[in-house]
């Protein structure tokens, strides 16, 4: 009781996060702006331009600082290269700082969170990524992103990934 006072003092938003999903008017399934999703880019030098790239997305209710220590350890295990790679730690739509962006559109389904991916790439600028790197609900979005790059949904520009990783937990081995 005292925490329901405390948020309507505050003006705090109560509809619980996965209500958003359930919330979606009919006339917003085909349109949708085009907001930029929240993300951290880490490079072990900025002294060189990078020359490469990898996406890490992560999985469901994550984001991307949960993959911030790996990323780090992967940057400095690849010994001298290291400066030429930059790692983007994304965060899906709905997830993390991205919950925060304005104009992620209903459906929030995995052919917009993909789309998404691909918005950013050219909001920014960016060359298109060369690695993905995903987990769980991450992976599953990126396999949608690949797919639609190899079809071209993207424009002509778009590059598909050279190598999308999804790694499986050690009891499928």
């Amino acid at each position: 009781m005292a925490t329901s006072l405390a948020r309507k003092k505050l003006g705090l938003q109560l509809q619980p996060l996965w209500l958003r999903f359930l919330s979606t008017p009919d006339h917003c399934f085909n349109s949708r702006s085009y907001g930029t999703l929240a993300f951290e880019e880490l490079r072990a030098s900025t002294d060189r331009p990078y020359k490469s790239t990898a996406f890490v997305i992560h999985g469901l209710l994550g984001s991307g600082r949960n993959w911030r220590s790996f990323s780090r350890n992967l940057l400095s295990s690849l010994s001298s290269s290291s400066s030429d790679w930059r790692i983007v730690l994304v965060d899906l739509r709905n997830h993390g700082k991205s919950a925060e962006v304005e104009g992620l559109s209903p459906p929030h389904d995995l052919t917009n969170a993909a789309k998404d991916l691909a918005d950013l790439v050219k909001s920014h600028g960016w060359s298109w990524p060369d690695v993905v790197l995903a987990h769980s609900l991450g992976g599953k979005v990126a396999l949608q992103f690949a797919e639609s790059c190899a079809r071209g949904d993207y424009g002509e520009s778009a590059a598909l990934p050279k190598q999308v990783f999804f790694p499986l937990p050690a009891s499928f081995n």
